[in-house]
């Protein structure tokens, strides 16, 4: 019989996990993420806050012969399928959080859903049979590596992801943020080592509240430098930026800006609609982004239809015009109406000059732009 001291340090330890788990969803919403970013994070929060309660069966001593076996079975379920769900949700944000094109495609979501469903195929069907036997204490099949092998699938798959996005990455946040993401297959793995050294204690939770602390924490500072309908660094991002590239600039090392607006916008809005208005933001800023991410350069929503370009990488400006319309082209299937645009750019070759200055300098050269694609 479990000492009652164990008893309460192992309640202890699932309640302030479940309250952490709910706090952390209760302040994640749309003002720090994409919509799909939240769906998929606060999916995988609800599914480990699931696994959480199954664990209060470890303060039962015969729970494995106390409840009927059919309670038993779906309690065991719950708690297997709750961490192939968390796994799922997971590809599934860090999917959302680099952008994959195909998320977008139905047929993404039923490739994708394959390893999930088998695994619920084999826990909630009369084939659990041969992924554990419930008796005291209870006997796991083979299957049951299987199903943890399924699970995998989705945590390669993400680390694969992270790891693409953060070797193309320029910028430091998008380096930690991707980072962060990396260590997330160490949890399960370690999860993994401590349930057989610590079974019948909360191993899981334990290793879970300090990397969701970690996630969150990451996705609050990125949140911080990041236009969230977007994705692209904000005004404060690209501020900080140029101050820091300032310092090393001069004839050898020049600053490339470069600032871009939508002509026309506000009839996009009135006479589209502002969802027509959104899309066409979040289309205009993936080109953006196409545009920079094989650069040394970082793209931000300066507000409204501005954009603003700061590059290190010579040329960038060159027939920039012309790269931008054939990658707003490429994507005419995702816009209603392709938007026209004026530029304005600034090669930078001083650190004798103020941000403040610097961007004066590109919004003029913006506006005599401007003023010629209006005529």
């Amino acid at each position: 019989m479990m000492d009652i001291r164990l008893k309460t340090f192992i309640v202890l330890v699932i309640i302030i996990c479940v309250m952490t788990l709910i706090l952390i969803y209760s302040k994640i919403d749309n003002e720090i993420a994409t919509k799909k970013e939240v769906v998929t994070f606060k999916g995988m929060i609800v599914t480990f806050i699931v696994y959480a309660l199954v664990d209060f069966r470890l303060v039962f001593d015969d729970f494995y012969t106390f409840f009927p076996k059919l309670v038993v079975t779906i309690i065991m379920a719950l708690g297997f399928s709750s961490m192939s769900f968390s796994c799922y949700f997971w590809f599934f944000y860090v999917s959302a959080s680099a952008k994959i094109k195909a998320m977008s495609k139905r047929w993404w979501y039923y490739v994708t859903g394959i390893p999930l469903m088998f695994d619920l195929l084999f826990l909630y069907t009369p084939l659990c049979k041969f992924v554990y036997i419930v008796k005291s204490p209870p006997v796991f099949k083979p299957m049951l590596s299987v199903i943890m092998l399924m699970d995998y699938v989705y945590l390669i798959m993400a680390t694969a992801i992270s790891l693409y996005k953060k070797h193309k990455a320029k910028a430091r946040l998008e380096k930690k943020k991707y980072g962060s993401q990396i260590i997330f297959i160490l949890f399960f793995t370690l999860s993994g080592v401590l349930i057989g050294y610590l079974l019948g204690y909360p191993a899981i939770e334990l290793v879970q509240m300090p990397v969701i602390l970690k996630l969150y924490m990451d996705i609050q500072d990125y949140a911080i430098y990041a236009d969230p309908m977007t994705g692209l660094s904000n005004r404060r991002r690209i501020n900080e930026y140029l101050n820091e590239e300032l310092l090393g600039c001069n004839q050898l090392n020049p600053i490339i800006i470069i600032m871009i607006d939508i002509d026309w916008f506000k009839n996009i809005n009135d006479e589209l609609g502002h969802d027509v208005g959104d899309q066409t933001l979040i289309a205009f800023s993936e080109a953006l982004l196409k545009l920079t991410e094989s650069s040394d350069a970082i793209a931000a929503r300066w507000g409204g239809d501005e954009f603003v370009i700061a590059a290190k990488e010579k040329g960038i400006d060159i027939g920039f015009r012309k790269k931008l319309t054939d990658l707003l082209y490429e994507k005419k299937n995702e816009m209603v109406v392709i938007p026209r645009f004026s530029v304005g750019s600034y090669k930078c070759t001083s650190s004798n000059i103020t941000v403040e200055q610097l961007l004066k300098k590109v919004d003029g050269n913006l506006y005599l732009d401007k003023k010629i694609q209006h005529s």
